[in-house]
């Protein structure tokens, strides 16, 4: 499942469950509560009962004075026994005392305590698979509903390339024909709409593909001149040294595409964006105008600005924590954002 499908299926799963644990909890507890007091009622029946019988039991019988402060048919306890005073109808002037054990009040509550839990946790187990059936059944609907809507946008993707191919075609006749500023800035714009729909592309993609060995110089090269045609007023800065990878290609690239546009498109003016490789770990800097939530950036559609949306950088997170590559984000407002890629851990690193 989707991250999306399981935060929905354990938000479902915990609410039906906490709800109806509850619900049980509290049944029990007013049956447990309900139980005790029958015992109670039973065990003054009991000595009732004793009172009259000659024989001791479990029950002890003894004779006492009648004295005002004592009340009849009330429990009392002391450190050893509970026990109740009875009218002595042979001796007016006396009182019959019968005594029940502690110990054997606590051995029959504990047996209430212990039937009460163990419904409990029947229920608990009971609650636990209704709840993730019934979690499930609700999820159903969404899960329909969302692969629906990623075929539509899936096919809708597909649509745009014969557009795109055409005009990108048409631009680069042009563009040798025509030296013209303008068609520079539709080639960008078209670049851009290709980016954005290799981000929707990821964004719908849930396997990580086919690793294959590649040099990460000549990558981060081949993106740097890329960004350097739509961004030509951005000074780029690289220091890499030769360095062999092997993981998912097209998914690396992503990530330093992302990262580069935003480092290009939230810079200053004549700024730079310097990338460089150090302890195995790839530095890309910028000298923009900074991230207030650093901490939220890689979060699902969060954006500081209307531009954009919001997508790019939780490819990026959603990617490197697939391909086992650590990131984090240094910022500063005003002076700049520094993205690290930690390599050391990526699988088949050379």
């Amino acid at each position: 499942m989707r991250r999306v499908e399981v935060e929905s299926f354990v938000k479902s799963f915990l609410l039906f469950f906490i709800s109806l644990s509850s619900l049980i909890w509290f049944l029990v507890h007013q049956t447990h509560k309900s139980d005790l007091h029958n015992l109670e009622d039973t065990i003054f029946t009991q000595m009732q009962i004793a009172s009259f019988k000659d024989e001791q039991g479990i029950f002890k019988k003894s004779i006492v004075k009648k004295d005002t402060d004592i009340i009849t048919n009330q429990f009392y306890s002391d450190k050893k026994d509970i026990f109740v005073f009875f009218e002595n109808k042979n001796k007016p002037n006396s009182l019959v005392k019968v005594s029940y054990p502690i110990k054997s009040l606590n051995y029959d509550k504990n047996l209430i305590f212990k039937k009460s839990l163990e419904q409990f946790l029947k229920s608990l187990v009971l609650i636990f698979f209704v709840s993730i059936a019934f979690s499930l059944y609700a999820l159903y609907p969404y899960k329909r509903y969302l692969k629906l809507t990623n075929e539509f946008i899936k096919d809708i993707l597909h649509d745009f390339n014969t557009p795109i191919s055409t005009i990108r075609l048409n631009l680069s006749v042009l563009k040798r024909k025509i030296q013209n500023r303008n068609i520079e800035r539709i080639e960008g714009g078209v670049e851009t709409i290709l980016n954005l729909q290799n981000n929707l592309k990821e964004y719908l993609e849930d396997d990580i593909k086919k690793s294959e060995k590649f040099e990460l110089k000549e990558i981060v090269e081949q993106r740097v001149n890329y960004m350097q045609d739509l961004y030509p007023h951005i000074t780029f800065l690289t220091d890499i040294d030769e360095k062999i990878l092997y993981c998912y290609k097209d998914g690396f690239v992503r990530i330093i595409d992302n990262i580069l546009s935003n480092a290009c498109k939230y810079n200053k003016k004549d700024g730079s964006v310097t990338i460089k490789l150090k302890n195995k770990t790839l530095e890309i800097s910028d000298t923009g105008s900074g991230i207030k939530n650093p901490k939220k950036i890689f979060n699902r559609f969060y954006k500081e600005t209307s531009r954009g949306l919001g997508i790019g950088l939780h490819i990026v997170k959603k990617l490197s924590k697939k391909m086992h590559i650590p990131i984090s984000v240094n910022s500063e407002l005003g002076i700049g954002t520094t993205f690290k890629l930690n390599l050391k851990e990526l699988k088949g690193h050379l």
